[in-house]
């Protein structure tokens, strides 16, 4: 089992350096968006220059082979043209010019991996917190969206197995029936669909609940109560889904030859369904949770931005915003991403092992 973790994980830094390096040259590639201000272009391209993404080129008046550039650079009709530069004036005077110029592609990358293995640095923000360490944004908002979804989390997986437990044992019944009939109701619906309506039937008619997510600086009850709606959101198609797998692997186990042996060895239909059907309808079942958990935190994207929680999704799809782009955030919360999906098909994979012991990790026959 160890070893076979150990490979896993092996495997998975590899599929993450593959990932995060594909998004890093596509993203490098693309048509730059700097922080709006000159003066936070300033510090941005000196961030630039240290962190080894950019070169520093010196115009300066004194040299007969720079005057021409630095009229043309000093026109106002070409400064759009090359924006990423710093003009030095002395009494009116120009008297040097500091040009910024990307490296080549290939050096911005290993400039990039030396500075992450080195110093944990993803570089700056652009957009959304102009000048400030990409992690440093994500900080505050990794534990909101992991806390949301982990509540979310806890409450579909016992409601998910009641439901789909009570509709295999009365199959066929007007219970079963209403069941299957909600079951279908809430899978069609998205959840920002289901978001919606929460929100305007709970928060805005009835006032039971806030109708968006209060802000970092209040306390009290109302922190807690926010949570209810976004996570019934997040809950009501994961709910669906744990019920009708549910209710589908505990009725074949039911029918199977072995739980009707274990009924005429004198075992209770309680006794036998507890015993011997739920644990073999468990190995599906486990994977299916834990690879839900991936899906509920791609569901909270768009449910972040309803509600106004300040996670990762919400920040996200600001960074995402057309002639707005932040990429280097863009890669930070890939990276997030990547890292629960990878680390989620690890769990999958050593679940069915604890689940079923039957089955062995890694063997080869």
């Amino acid at each position: 089992m160890l070893k076979y973790t150990a490979i896993r994980t092996v495997w998975i830094f590899i599929i993450l350096w593959t990932i995060l390096s594909l998004n890093f040259t596509i993203l490098r590639l693309a048509p730059e968006y700097p922080p709006p201000t000159d003066e936070e272009q300033q510090i941005y391209y000196r961030r630039q220059v240290h962190d080894g993404y950019m070169t520093v080129r010196v115009l300066r008046a004194d040299r007969p082979q720079d005057v021409e550039e630095i009229e043309f650079l000093s026109e106002p009709v070409n400064r759009e043209s090359r924006s990423h530069y710093e003009i030095d004036r002395r009494d009116g005077e120009i008297q040097s010019i500091r040009i910024f110029e990307p490296t080549p592609i290939s050096q911005q990358y290993f400039s990039w991996l030396t500075n992450i293995v080195t110093e944990w640095n993803w570089g700056l923000s652009t957009r959304v917190q102009v000048n400030v360490p990409v992690f440093e944004v994500l900080r505050s908002r990794i534990p909101v969206t992991v806390q949301l979804n982990l509540i979310a989390l806890a409450f579909y997986i016992p409601v998910g197995f009641t439901l789909g437990i009570i509709a295999a044992l009365r199959k066929d019944t007007i219970l079963d029936n209403l069941i299957s009939i909600s079951v279908m109701v809430m899978i069609s619906i998205p959840s920002f669909v289901s978001m919606l309506f929460l929100v305007l039937i709970f928060g805005y008619q009835l006032g039971w609940f806030p109708t968006q997510f209060p802000a970092r600086d209040i306390t009290g009850t109302i922190r807690y109560t926010a949570l209810v709606l976004p996570v019934l959101g997040l809950s009501f198609g994961a709910i669906a889904g744990l019920t009708r797998t549910t209710r589908a692997e505990l009725t074949e186990v039911l029918t199977s030859e072995f739980l009707l042996l274990a009924r005429t060895k004198g075992l209770s239909r309680p006794q036998a369904v507890v015993r011997h059907a739920m644990r073999n309808s468990m190995v599906p079942l486990v994977p299916g949770i834990i690879f839900s958990f991936v899906g509920l935190l791609s569901g909270s994207v768009i449910i972040e931005r309803i509600y106004r929680i300040p996670g990762t999704g919400r920040i996200f799809i600001r960074a995402m915003e057309p002639n707005n782009y932040d990429y280097n955030l863009i890669l930070g919360i890939t990276a997030f991403y990547t890292i629960v999906g990878l680390f989620a098909v690890l769990l999958v994979d050593l679940s069915y092992g604890i689940v079923d012991p039957r089955i062995r990790m890694g063997a080869r026959k």
